[in-house]
Protein backbone atom coordinates (compact mmCIF):
# COMPACT_ATOMS: atom_id res chain seq x y z
CA UNK A 1 0.00 0.00 0.00
CA UNK A 2 2.79 2.20 0.74
CA UNK A 3 4.73 1.79 -2.45
CA UNK A 4 1.49 2.45 -4.36
CA UNK A 5 1.37 5.92 -2.79
CA UNK A 6 4.93 6.74 -3.27
CA UNK A 7 4.44 5.91 -7.17
CA UNK A 8 1.47 8.23 -7.41
CA UNK A 9 3.07 11.16 -5.67
CA UNK A 10 5.87 10.42 -7.76
CA UNK A 11 3.31 10.57 -10.67
CA UNK A 12 1.41 13.64 -9.47
CA UNK A 13 5.04 15.32 -8.89
CA UNK A 14 5.81 14.58 -12.29
CA UNK A 15 2.59 16.02 -14.29
CA UNK A 16 3.33 19.60 -12.00
CA UNK A 17 6.31 19.81 -14.01
CA UNK A 18 4.46 19.99 -17.27
CA UNK A 19 2.60 22.88 -16.91
CA UNK A 20 2.10 24.87 -14.13
CA UNK A 21 1.59 28.72 -13.31
CA UNK A 22 4.57 31.56 -11.54
CA UNK A 23 3.96 34.98 -10.86
CA UNK A 24 7.11 36.67 -12.37
CA UNK A 25 6.88 40.60 -11.64
CA UNK A 26 2.99 40.82 -10.52
CA UNK A 27 2.16 38.77 -13.91
CA UNK A 28 1.06 35.38 -14.16
CA UNK A 29 2.67 33.01 -16.66
CA UNK A 30 2.00 29.54 -17.82
CA UNK A 31 5.05 27.75 -17.99
CA UNK A 32 5.62 23.96 -20.08
CA UNK A 33 8.30 22.56 -18.03
CA UNK A 34 11.61 21.72 -21.12
CA UNK A 35 9.70 22.96 -24.24
CA UNK A 36 11.00 26.69 -22.77
CA UNK A 37 7.87 28.00 -24.13
CA UNK A 38 5.27 29.97 -22.02
CA UNK A 39 2.21 31.42 -21.72
CA UNK A 40 1.41 35.21 -20.82
CA UNK A 41 -1.51 34.35 -18.28
CA UNK A 42 -3.05 36.98 -16.91
CA UNK A 43 -6.43 36.99 -14.85
CA UNK A 44 -6.80 38.10 -11.97
CA UNK A 45 -9.97 39.87 -12.37
CA UNK A 46 -10.06 41.46 -8.64
CA UNK A 47 -6.45 43.54 -9.84
CA UNK A 48 -7.24 44.21 -13.67
CA UNK A 49 -7.16 47.86 -13.29
CA UNK A 50 -3.42 47.76 -12.74
CA UNK A 51 -3.13 47.65 -16.43
CA UNK A 52 -3.78 51.19 -17.82
CA UNK A 53 -1.98 52.57 -20.83
CA UNK A 54 0.49 51.28 -22.50
CA UNK A 55 1.82 48.05 -22.59
CA UNK A 56 4.85 45.69 -23.94
CA UNK A 57 4.40 42.13 -23.41
CA UNK A 58 7.96 40.83 -23.18
CA UNK A 59 9.26 38.48 -25.88
CA UNK A 60 11.08 36.22 -22.85
CA UNK A 61 10.86 35.44 -18.77
CA UNK A 62 13.79 34.29 -17.22
CA UNK A 63 12.53 31.73 -14.10
CA UNK A 64 14.52 29.61 -12.18
CA UNK A 65 17.26 30.67 -14.19
CA UNK A 66 15.82 29.76 -17.37
CA UNK A 67 14.69 31.72 -20.06
CA UNK A 68 11.17 31.06 -21.52
CA UNK A 69 10.29 32.52 -24.62
CA UNK A 70 6.08 33.94 -24.76
CA UNK A 71 4.35 32.12 -27.16
CA UNK A 72 1.24 32.89 -26.59
CA UNK A 73 -0.99 35.03 -24.84
CA UNK A 74 -3.59 33.12 -22.68
CA UNK A 75 -7.15 32.65 -22.78
CA UNK A 76 -8.47 36.17 -20.80
CA UNK A 77 -5.39 37.27 -20.35
CA UNK A 78 -6.23 40.69 -20.03
CA UNK A 79 -9.76 40.54 -19.84
CA UNK A 80 -11.85 43.64 -18.21
CA UNK A 81 -8.83 45.56 -18.12
CA UNK A 82 -10.68 49.12 -19.64
CA UNK A 83 -7.90 51.08 -18.75
CA UNK A 84 -5.64 49.32 -21.35
CA UNK A 85 -5.04 51.84 -24.02
CA UNK A 86 -2.76 50.67 -26.27
CA UNK A 87 -0.92 46.91 -26.54
CA UNK A 88 2.34 45.81 -28.50
CA UNK A 89 2.48 42.11 -29.02
CA UNK A 90 5.86 40.54 -29.45
CA UNK A 91 7.19 38.53 -32.49
CA UNK A 92 7.48 35.21 -30.37
CA UNK A 93 3.72 35.45 -29.97
CA UNK A 94 1.77 32.86 -32.21
CA UNK A 95 -1.10 32.95 -31.26
CA UNK A 96 -4.10 35.09 -29.31
CA UNK A 97 -6.19 33.16 -26.74
CA UNK A 98 -9.75 33.26 -26.37
CA UNK A 99 -11.44 36.43 -24.57
CA UNK A 100 -7.74 37.44 -24.28
CA UNK A 101 -8.57 41.20 -24.29
CA UNK A 102 -12.56 40.59 -24.15
CA UNK A 103 -14.23 44.26 -22.87
CA UNK A 104 -10.87 46.61 -23.17
CA UNK A 105 -13.00 49.45 -24.19
CA UNK A 106 -10.30 51.59 -23.57
CA UNK A 107 -7.82 50.14 -26.03
CA UNK A 108 -7.08 51.96 -29.24
CA UNK A 109 -4.03 50.67 -30.74
CA UNK A 110 -2.89 46.71 -30.79
CA UNK A 111 0.26 45.97 -32.94
CA UNK A 112 -0.37 42.17 -34.45
CA UNK A 113 2.86 40.56 -35.63
CA UNK A 114 3.23 38.68 -38.50
CA UNK A 115 4.15 35.09 -36.63
CA UNK A 116 0.67 35.11 -34.95
CA UNK A 117 -1.40 32.62 -36.75
CA UNK A 118 -4.80 32.56 -34.68
CA UNK A 119 -6.91 34.91 -32.91
CA UNK A 120 -9.26 33.30 -30.40
CA UNK A 121 -12.88 33.07 -30.10
CA UNK A 122 -14.30 36.79 -28.71
CA UNK A 123 -10.63 37.83 -28.61
CA UNK A 124 -11.54 41.52 -28.90
CA UNK A 125 -15.30 41.44 -27.94
CA UNK A 126 -16.67 45.06 -27.23
CA UNK A 127 -13.38 46.48 -27.60
CA UNK A 128 -14.89 49.35 -28.49
CA UNK A 129 -12.17 51.89 -29.00
CA UNK A 130 -10.44 49.93 -31.55
CA UNK A 131 -10.80 52.27 -35.38
CA UNK A 132 -8.79 50.26 -36.97
CA UNK A 133 -7.29 46.98 -37.02
CA UNK A 134 -4.11 45.32 -39.07
CA UNK A 135 -4.31 41.50 -39.33
CA UNK A 136 -1.21 40.41 -40.70
CA UNK A 137 -0.52 37.58 -43.36
CA UNK A 138 0.37 34.77 -41.29
CA UNK A 139 -2.90 34.62 -39.51
CA UNK A 140 -4.87 31.51 -40.94
CA UNK A 141 -7.73 31.64 -38.40
CA UNK A 142 -10.17 33.76 -36.74
CA UNK A 143 -12.18 32.89 -33.68
CA UNK A 144 -16.23 33.45 -33.65
CA UNK A 145 -16.80 36.83 -32.37
CA UNK A 146 -12.98 37.85 -32.41
CA UNK A 147 -14.04 41.43 -33.03
CA UNK A 148 -17.54 41.25 -32.49
CA UNK A 149 -19.19 44.45 -30.97
CA UNK A 150 -15.99 46.93 -32.21
CA UNK A 151 -18.79 49.36 -32.39
CA UNK A 152 -15.90 51.95 -33.79
CA UNK A 153 -14.09 49.58 -36.27
CA UNK A 154 -13.91 50.99 -39.57
CA UNK A 155 -10.65 49.69 -41.27
CA UNK A 156 -9.70 46.32 -41.20
CA UNK A 157 -6.62 45.69 -43.39
CA UNK A 158 -6.31 41.86 -43.75
CA UNK A 159 -2.93 40.62 -45.83
CA UNK A 160 -3.30 37.37 -46.74
CA UNK A 161 -3.76 36.48 -49.96
CA UNK A 162 -6.24 33.96 -48.84
CA UNK A 163 -9.22 34.94 -46.62
CA UNK A 164 -8.40 33.34 -43.05
CA UNK A 165 -11.00 31.11 -42.11
CA UNK A 166 -13.61 32.30 -39.30
CA UNK A 167 -15.47 30.24 -36.86
CA UNK A 168 -18.82 32.36 -37.53
CA UNK A 169 -20.25 34.95 -39.49
CA UNK A 170 -20.16 36.73 -35.78
CA UNK A 171 -16.56 37.60 -36.27
CA UNK A 172 -16.73 41.48 -37.17
CA UNK A 173 -20.77 41.45 -36.33
CA UNK A 174 -21.65 44.82 -34.70
CA UNK A 175 -25.21 46.21 -34.45
CA UNK A 176 -25.48 48.80 -32.20
CA UNK A 177 -29.60 49.70 -31.95
CA UNK A 178 -28.55 53.40 -30.54
CA UNK A 179 -25.93 54.18 -32.96
CA UNK A 180 -27.36 52.22 -35.62
CA UNK A 181 -23.77 51.05 -37.10
CA UNK A 182 -23.09 47.57 -38.33
CA UNK A 183 -18.96 46.79 -39.46
CA UNK A 184 -20.24 45.09 -42.31
CA UNK A 185 -21.99 47.82 -43.56
CA UNK A 186 -19.88 50.80 -43.00
CA UNK A 187 -16.16 49.44 -42.43
CA UNK A 188 -13.96 48.44 -45.46
CA UNK A 189 -12.07 46.08 -45.86
CA UNK A 190 -8.18 46.10 -47.24
CA UNK A 191 -7.12 43.24 -49.02
CA UNK A 192 -4.33 42.45 -51.12
CA UNK A 193 -4.03 43.39 -55.09
CA UNK A 194 -6.11 40.73 -57.03
CA UNK A 195 -7.71 38.86 -53.80
CA UNK A 196 -10.73 40.73 -53.57
CA UNK A 197 -12.70 38.19 -55.47
CA UNK A 198 -11.35 35.46 -53.19
CA UNK A 199 -12.77 37.71 -50.28
CA UNK A 200 -15.87 38.36 -51.86
CA UNK A 201 -16.82 34.75 -51.94
CA UNK A 202 -15.46 33.71 -48.65
CA UNK A 203 -18.08 32.64 -46.48
CA UNK A 204 -17.31 34.45 -43.69
CA UNK A 205 -15.80 38.02 -45.76
CA UNK A 206 -18.55 38.10 -48.09
CA UNK A 207 -20.41 40.28 -45.94
CA UNK A 208 -18.33 43.04 -45.88
CA UNK A 209 -20.13 45.87 -48.02
CA UNK A 210 -16.53 47.41 -48.97
CA UNK A 211 -13.87 45.41 -49.71
CA UNK A 212 -11.06 47.38 -51.66
CA UNK A 213 -7.47 46.16 -53.10
CA UNK A 214 -4.95 49.24 -52.60
CA UNK A 215 -2.42 47.86 -51.14
CA UNK A 216 0.08 44.91 -51.29
CA UNK A 217 1.05 42.78 -48.66
CA UNK A 218 3.39 45.27 -46.53
CA UNK A 219 1.52 47.88 -47.05
CA UNK A 220 4.71 49.70 -48.71
CA UNK A 221 5.13 48.28 -52.35
CA UNK A 222 2.54 48.31 -54.98
CA UNK A 223 1.86 46.75 -58.00
CA UNK A 224 2.24 48.08 -61.46
CA UNK A 225 0.08 46.04 -63.97
CA UNK A 226 2.12 46.27 -67.59
CA UNK A 227 -1.45 44.89 -70.03
CA UNK A 228 -0.09 44.16 -73.16
CA UNK A 229 -2.40 44.36 -76.51
CA UNK A 230 -0.63 42.08 -78.91
CA UNK A 231 -1.83 38.55 -80.31
CA UNK A 232 -4.53 38.43 -77.35
CA UNK A 233 -4.06 40.07 -73.90
CA UNK A 234 -1.56 39.55 -71.31
CA UNK A 235 0.11 41.31 -68.18
CA UNK A 236 2.97 41.69 -66.12
CA UNK A 237 3.06 42.42 -62.83
CA UNK A 238 5.66 44.52 -60.90
CA UNK A 239 6.95 45.46 -57.75
CA UNK A 240 7.50 49.06 -57.37
CA UNK A 241 8.39 51.36 -53.93
CA UNK A 242 5.56 53.62 -53.01
CA UNK A 243 5.89 57.44 -53.72
CA UNK A 244 8.97 56.70 -56.19
CA UNK A 245 8.69 57.25 -60.11
CA UNK A 246 9.01 54.22 -62.24
CA UNK A 247 10.82 53.96 -65.39
CA UNK A 248 10.15 50.77 -67.87
CA UNK A 249 11.34 49.99 -71.48
CA UNK A 250 8.27 49.23 -73.57
CA UNK A 251 9.59 47.67 -77.08
CA UNK A 252 7.90 46.37 -79.72
CA UNK A 253 8.34 43.09 -82.10
CA UNK A 254 9.19 43.74 -86.04
CA UNK A 255 6.62 44.27 -88.32
CA UNK A 256 4.93 46.00 -85.21
CA UNK A 257 4.64 49.74 -83.62
CA UNK A 258 3.44 50.76 -80.17
CA UNK A 259 0.00 52.69 -80.94
CA UNK A 260 -0.64 53.96 -77.61
CA UNK A 261 0.50 53.68 -73.75
CA UNK A 262 -1.92 54.65 -71.08
CA UNK A 263 -0.80 55.14 -67.59
CA UNK A 264 -4.43 54.77 -65.14
CA UNK A 265 -5.90 55.66 -68.04
CA UNK A 266 -4.27 58.55 -68.89
CA UNK A 267 -2.38 58.92 -72.44
CA UNK A 268 1.07 59.05 -72.20
CA UNK A 269 2.76 57.96 -75.21
CA UNK A 270 4.04 61.16 -75.87
CA UNK A 271 5.98 61.33 -72.60
CA UNK A 272 8.27 58.01 -74.05
CA UNK A 273 11.90 58.59 -74.37
CA UNK A 274 13.12 56.16 -76.69
CA UNK A 275 11.24 53.68 -75.62
CA UNK A 276 11.52 54.52 -71.51
CA UNK A 277 8.23 55.91 -69.97
CA UNK A 278 8.98 56.62 -66.28
CA UNK A 279 5.77 57.29 -64.21
CA UNK A 280 4.49 59.48 -61.46
CA UNK A 281 5.09 59.02 -58.32
CA UNK A 282 3.65 55.38 -57.64
CA UNK A 283 0.72 55.99 -54.82
CA UNK A 284 -1.84 53.56 -55.28
CA UNK A 285 -1.66 50.09 -57.49
CA UNK A 286 -1.31 51.27 -61.49
CA UNK A 287 -1.89 49.95 -64.17
CA UNK A 288 0.27 50.37 -67.46
CA UNK A 289 -1.96 49.36 -71.00
CA UNK A 290 -0.20 49.55 -74.52
CA UNK A 291 -1.88 48.83 -77.54
CA UNK A 292 0.14 48.20 -80.62
CA UNK A 293 -0.79 48.03 -84.62
CA UNK A 294 1.02 46.98 -87.60
CA UNK A 295 4.06 48.77 -88.73
CA UNK A 296 3.20 49.53 -92.67
CA UNK A 297 7.04 50.70 -92.82
CA UNK A 298 8.31 47.93 -91.45
CA UNK A 299 11.32 47.70 -88.72
CA UNK A 300 14.73 49.27 -89.50
CA UNK A 301 17.29 47.94 -87.42
CA UNK A 302 19.59 49.97 -85.76
CA UNK A 303 23.04 48.20 -86.18
CA UNK A 304 25.12 47.64 -83.14
CA UNK A 305 28.36 49.81 -82.77
CA UNK A 306 29.89 47.25 -80.13
CA UNK A 307 33.01 49.74 -79.53
CA UNK A 308 30.55 52.27 -78.09
CA UNK A 309 30.16 51.78 -74.19
CA UNK A 310 28.56 54.13 -71.80
CA UNK A 311 28.47 53.67 -68.04
CA UNK A 312 28.68 55.32 -64.78
CA UNK A 313 30.66 55.34 -62.09
CA UNK A 314 31.71 57.61 -59.11
CA UNK A 315 29.25 60.61 -60.06
CA UNK A 316 30.67 60.53 -63.29
CA UNK A 317 28.85 59.88 -66.46
CA UNK A 318 31.63 57.47 -68.95
CA UNK A 319 31.34 57.21 -72.91
CA UNK A 320 33.87 55.47 -74.72
CA UNK A 321 34.47 54.35 -78.36
CA UNK A 322 32.92 57.26 -80.07
CA UNK A 323 34.10 56.72 -84.14
CA UNK A 324 32.42 59.85 -85.47
CA UNK A 325 30.70 63.12 -83.90
CA UNK A 326 27.64 62.08 -82.08
CA UNK A 327 25.08 64.28 -80.20
CA UNK A 328 24.35 63.31 -76.49
CA UNK A 329 21.24 63.89 -74.30
CA UNK A 330 20.91 62.94 -71.15
CA UNK A 331 17.51 62.83 -69.17
CA UNK A 332 16.48 62.17 -65.93
CA UNK A 333 14.24 59.62 -65.05
CA UNK A 334 11.36 61.87 -64.99
CA UNK A 335 11.93 62.92 -68.41
CA UNK A 336 13.89 66.13 -68.07
CA UNK A 337 16.45 66.63 -70.04
CA UNK A 338 19.95 67.60 -67.94
CA UNK A 339 22.60 67.68 -70.11
CA UNK A 340 23.50 67.57 -74.02
CA UNK A 341 26.67 67.83 -76.13
CA UNK A 342 28.44 66.94 -79.45
CA UNK A 343 30.85 64.03 -78.64
CA UNK A 344 34.20 63.48 -80.75
CA UNK A 345 35.95 61.72 -78.67
CA UNK A 346 36.29 59.85 -75.01
CA UNK A 347 34.04 62.30 -72.81
CA UNK A 348 33.38 61.86 -68.88
CA UNK A 349 30.47 64.37 -67.10
CA UNK A 350 29.82 65.11 -63.84
CA UNK A 351 26.30 64.57 -62.50
CA UNK A 352 24.29 63.92 -59.28
CA UNK A 353 23.65 60.63 -58.03
CA UNK A 354 20.90 59.18 -59.70
CA UNK A 355 19.74 56.82 -62.43
CA UNK A 356 19.21 58.56 -66.39
CA UNK A 357 18.65 57.87 -69.48
CA UNK A 358 21.19 58.15 -71.93
CA UNK A 359 20.94 58.55 -75.99
CA UNK A 360 23.85 58.62 -78.09
CA UNK A 361 22.75 58.56 -81.61
CA UNK A 362 20.41 55.83 -82.42
CA UNK A 363 21.30 54.14 -79.27
CA UNK A 364 19.55 54.14 -75.64
CA UNK A 365 21.27 53.47 -72.43
CA UNK A 366 20.05 53.42 -68.63
CA UNK A 367 22.95 54.30 -66.49
CA UNK A 368 22.54 54.65 -62.62
CA UNK A 369 25.42 56.44 -60.58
Amino acid sequence: MKRILVLALIALSSMSILAYDAKIDGIYYNFSGDNAEVTYLYNDLSNSAAYSGNVVIPESVTYNGKPYSVTSIGNYAFRYCSGLTSVTIPSSVTSIGNYAFMYCSGLTSVTIPSSVTSIGDEAFRFCSGLTSVTIPSSVTSIGAGAFEDCSRLHTIYCLNPIPPTCSSIHTFECYDLRNKYDVYSYATLHVPMGCKELYSSAYEWRYFNKIKEDMEMNGQVFYTTLSVNQAGDGYVKHYVKADEPYTLFIGSEAGMRINTVMFNGEDVTDRMIDGYYTTPNITRPSKIVVSYEQDPDGVVAVPADDNLHVYGNEGSLYVSGIEEPQRMYVYTLDGKLTSTQMLEGDTRVKLNDGIYIVKVGERTFKVSL
